[in-house]
């Protein structure tokens, strides 16, 4: 009895397996009209954006001191991107931004490795006031004209890799 059992229990699976119909191929009404050869498709992935515009200015100053890289940068260069790297967990870069006069300032930490631990720890505006941390995108309303500093460094709240390069861009 088991040997027919062991026999009919598989030919019952097989013959009960449903197959899928195979899928059609339908057309649709849309009138495709030739593209001539001057236009270009874009895909918006591809688009490749001309950096040497955002460029940090030639003229930016920048120290290094017990682990803390300091640029500054003159707020009417900007819509700019900074290049930067760290290389050790302790490092913390410190943008100020002279002479700004906007009422809202945006940013972003831009990673080369996805995985790095980065992000905006905290802003100082021209009140002297502190404010964060934040993520790795900022929006923040400046309450008045003068020198705002931007603090980038790892999260203390999260895992990931604490060396490797990356970009500011600030407008």
């Amino acid at each position: 009895m088991k040997k027919y059992a062991l026999i009919i229990i598989p030919l019952l699976i097989i013959s009960c397996k449903k197959e899928m119909p195979g899928t059609d191929k339908k057309t649709d009404s849309i009138i495709v009209s030739e593209q001539s050869a001057n236009t270009s498709q874009v895909d918006s992935q591809n688009i490749k954006i001309n950096k040497d515009t955002l460029k940090a200015p030639i003229n930016s100053k920048s120290e290094v001191k017990d682990g803390e890289i300091i640029k500054v940068v003159d707020g009417e260069k900007l819509p700019l991107l900074i290049d930067e790297k760290f290389t050790d967990k302790k490092q913390k870069l410190i943008i100020k931004i002279r002479n700004y006069e906007n009422l809202n300032l945006k940013a972003s930490v831009l990673p080369k490795n996805n995985t790095m631990n980065i992000r905006f720890n905290q802003i100082r505006t021209p009140d002297g006031k502190y404010d964060g941390p934040f993520g790795r995108e900022i929006s923040y309303k400046i309450p008045q004209n003068g020198e705002v500093w931007l603090i980038i460094g790892k999260n203390l709240m999260a895992d990931g890799d604490f060396s490797g390069e990356f970009s500011v861009r600030i407008e």
